[in-house]
Formats: C-alpha cells, structure tokens, sequence
C-alpha cells in the first residue's frame, strides 16, 4: 500500500511534522511493507515556512527587527536565493506569542518588524516576498509595516503619528509610495474577513490579542477611518488586524487563501494521484473544518480523485457537519482513547502512534 499522510500542526500538542511522524510509525508497527509519504502541511500561518524549505529548500536568514512593542528581537525569514525569493512570517517579528499576555494589547502593537523583513528581503535581491500572517498581536492595518518601508501618517495638525493600532482613527494623511513596485507581493492568509464592521478584524480578532470591549469599537473605528484608503471589502482585508488590506494598498499585494496556495505549491495532487489511502488531520476537526480550511480542501481534492481518505484529530465535535462522502467511523479522535484532556495534549505522538496502528489494521 502507498500511503499518504499530510496533516496539519495539532496546535498546542504537536507540529505537523511531529504528527506525520507519529502516525507513519503506527503504521510502519503493523504493515512494515506500506510505502508512506509524509507531507506536513500548514494554511498559511504558523509552520508554512518548514513546509516550503521542506519542499523547496531555501536558507533562514536571521535579522535584528522590532518586536510588537518596538522592542529588539532576533527574526528568521527563508531566503531561495535561486529563486530570489523570500517566505516572510509576520509572526516572527509581530505575532502574539512574542508577548506575555499582560503585554498583549492591539492598540499599541505594531507590525513594523514585519516590515523590516520586507525591507530586508528587498534589500537582499529578493523579486518575490510571500508574506504569510497568521497569529498577528497586531490591529494596525498594517501601518506599522508601511512606516518600516518610508511611510508616514499624519494628524489633523500635520504631526507624524506612531504606527499602532490606536493611531487609526487619527490619520487624516498618508504620505509615501511602495519602495518596491519590481517585487510581486502574495499573502497568505486563512481567514476571509473584511476589515471593519462586525465580521472584520476589531470585531472577530481583538479580543484574543488583549482587546476589550472599549478597545474593541475604538478599534473599528479606526479600521473604518483608515477604509478611506485601504480596500475594506475584499475576502481577507482584516486578516492579522488588517494587514491583508495594508500589504494590498501599501505594496500593491495579491492576497491568496493560504491552504489552497500551499497545497499548489507542493503538487499535492501529484502525491494523491500515487496513494492509495490519504491520511490528513488537525488538532480539532469540528464545523470550521469544512468551510474552505486546510482539511477540507485535501479531502476535496482526494475525492476527486476517488481515493479514500482517513481523518485524524485531537478533538472531533459536529460530527453531523461532516461531509456527506466521509464515515464517521474513518474519524480517529485522541480525546476517545486519552484519559483526558490533559492526557491527550501531553502524550499526543503517543496516541497518534496508536492511531496509526488502529489504521493500519482495518484499512492496510
């Protein structure tokens, strides 16, 4: 049998490539003749880049940026010299594991070191940078980064504003054009939300990076002030605080769903079309899974190929939201074999192994 095991991270538990591991050790324990491919896999967000070096190669290059806070940081972008190509993680440099949580608060974060990446990158030849901008601390629209670049945001007296998040609603100027019009920019993102109003990022995001209610409409305010000039409406406008409509207005960016572009950038149709059974999964599966996420979009693509695919997970909820196509019975949960929930998050690999071998034995 071809296997074909591609999940994504288990977040908080294990990487994708730490479960893709697992899960072929399962099966290797029972059918030692299965001929596996492991191909972690990542929507965009955190872990996209380890799938592209994977995949593509390419070398880390480590530069001093400012953190959400404007505080120094070491952060890695990887550089396809061949390519002249940059993979730029706004995490890396703005995203809210950088804070300790008394820290997080999206009215004074900032993305200007994502955009001394971009500055970097630019700098070092690159004619490609693909920004992806999951787990942003941010709610700047992108300022932050557009003011790394030689962008300058001005008040109603003509005074040059800090490029955070609660400057928004203050801009009555934006001085400064894309430094870069030679480089295609594509963004990656997961999420689809316009910029402001009651789907956008204020409303939807800021609250899980420190925001609270007051903050929150001051926020959207903001977001509506600074729509003046940014594409408010687009599919993934307000993703990463609105850094998918600043990354379009200030460098002339496409924006991409993240899990479909991965999944082209890998040829993951090619590693289906060679399997016999697909073996995918996440952390959580539940109604979100099915609404144009990583998960959904392999097992679309599997279908169509008519290869069976088996699904793996930490948690499994709304089962009755599964597609009409899959069984039930092909959804493999930790949490139903772990003790509880703690169990599951701390010996996950463990479970995962065991999974891999339940599999094994009634598919393989």
């Amino acid at each position: 049998m071809n296997i074909l095991i591609c999940p994504d991270k288990f977040k908080g538990s294990l990487s994708a490539h730490e479960a893709a591991e697992a899960l072929a050790k399962g099966i290797l324990n029972k059918r030692k003749k299965s001929s596996i491919q492991c191909i972690p896999l990542a929507d965009g967000g955190e872990g996209t880049l380890e799938v592209i070096q994977q995949m593509h190669g390419g070398q880390w290059v480590s530069v001093q940026v400012n953190d959400p806070l404007f505080r120094p940081i070491e952060a890695s972008y990887l550089w396809l010299a061949d390519q002249k190509t940059a993979y730029i993680e706004m995490a890396r440099a703005s995203g809210l594991g950088l804070l300790l949580k008394k820290e997080q608060n999206p009215l004074h974060t900032s993305t200007f070191g994502t955009g001394e990446l971009i500055r970097h990158a630019a700098e070092a030849g690159a004619t490609s940078i693909v920004l992806t901008i999951g787990g942003s601390a941010t709610n700047d629209a992108g300022i932050g980064m557009a003011a790394a670049l030689g962008y300058t945001f001005l008040d109603a007296s003509g005074v040059a504003l800090e490029p955070i998040g609660q400057s928004l609603s203050l801009i009555t100027e934006i001085k400064g054009t894309n430094p870069y019009p030679h480089i295609q920019f594509i963004v990656l993102s997961d999420v689809a939300n316009p910029l402001h109003g009651t789907e956008g990022a204020a409303h939807v995001y800021a609250k899980q990076k420190g925001a609270n209610a007051t903050s929150i409409k001051q926020l959207d305010k903001g977001l509506i002030n600074i729509s003046k000039w940014l594409p408010a409406d687009m599919p993934g406008a307000g993703a990463a605080g609105g850094l998918g409509a600043g990354a379009v207005y200030f460098l002339g960016a496409k924006l991409e769903p993240g899990a479909e572009w991965l999944l082209n950038k890998i040829h993951i149709d090619r590693a289906i079309r060679k399997a016999d059974f697909i073996v995918t999964g996440e952390g959580k599966i539940d109604q979100q899974s099915w609404s144009g996420k990583l998960i959904s979009n392999i097992i679309a693509r599997t279908d169509k190929q008519l290869k069976q695919s088996i699904l793996v997970c930490g948690v499994f909820e709304d089962p009755e939201k599964i597609p009409l196509f899959l069984d039930p019975r092909d959804v493999y949960s930790i949490t139903d074999v772990a003790m509880n929930s703690k169990d599951a998050m701390e010996n996950a690999a463990q479970y995962l192994t065991q999974i891999g071998e339940a599999i094994a034995l009634k598919h393989l």
